[in-house]
């Protein structure tokens, strides 16, 4: 057995998906099979499994505490179970893995409802937080070029609150009771170069921002009739980005 394969077998052994073949594509035979078979099923092995799946958990319900902490107790135990059971919580880069499980805990969430308004809060200030270490306000000459693409910033969110963020907040922390759902939501912009990090959104904003969810060129822009100072905006806090 080559030294490589039997060292990706040991990995996937330890974190293969549920239902997943964890020796698919790998050069071993059928006494090698056994072999990795026994060993799968032996207490350490399983110890170890176990020790990490805890491990995964810890770290999926901590990036997403508030979040989680408002779900019933059987509703959070299965998404996370969920979650560790696809594989996941494994790598060591925690911000965007978190981010990731924001998006998954999202899928599972009613929309509108409070609950989506905390995941994405909590996404939100994650994203936006962690952009702002590195954050440096870009040139506008950029903007200059023909050939200038934008897209949404890679630290940037909407959130859309559907109430009055201090009346949910009474509500979540018990002092009122939580408020109906608005039909018409506050949208709060989230950005690295922000000052606060967010603040909220105009509807010239908001209609840029849910154009730029794929890249678009900086002339259909303009073309289009979204202002160069909206564009300027949000490209100066990292709300927009010019596509690599």
């Amino acid at each position: 057995m080559p030294l490589l394969d039997f060292q990706t077998a040991l990995g996937r052994l330890v974190r293969v998906p549920a239902g997943g073949d964890p020796l698919r594509g790998l050069d071993l035979d059928l006494r090698e099979r056994s072999h990795l078979a026994v060993l799968a099923d032996s207490a350490g092995f399983r110890f170890t499994m176990d020790v990490q799946r805890s491990w995964c958990i810890g770290r999926a319900a901590k990036a997403a505490r508030l979040t989680l902490s408002m779900l019933p107790m059987e509703e959070r135990e299965r998404l996370l179970n969920e979650w560790v059971d696809a594989g996941r919580g494994t790598t060591s880069f925690f911000v965007a893995e978190a981010d990731v499980f924001f998006d998954f805990i999202a899928e599972h969430l009613p929309e509108p409802s409070h609950l989506l308004t905390i995941c994405r809060l909590e996404q939100g200030t994650l994203r936006a937080s962690e952009g702002a270490h590195h954050f440096k306000t870009p040139d506008l000459v950029r903007l200059a070029g023909a050939d200038c693409v934008l897209r949404q910033g890679r630290h940037a969110t909407l959130v859309r609150f559907y109430s009055e963020p201090r009346i949910l907040f009474a509500g979540l922390t018990g002092e009122k009771t939580l408020p109906p759902i608005s039909p018409v939501p506050m949208q709060m912009l989230f950005g690295p170069g922000v000052t606060g990090l967010f603040r909220e959104a105009q509807p010239n904003e908001l209609a840029l921002w849910e154009r730029l969810a794929r890249p678009v060129p900086l002339t259909a822009l303009l073309r289009e009739g979204h202002g160069r100072e909206v564009i300027e905006e949000l490209f100066l806090t990292g709300i927009a980005e010019c596509l690599e």
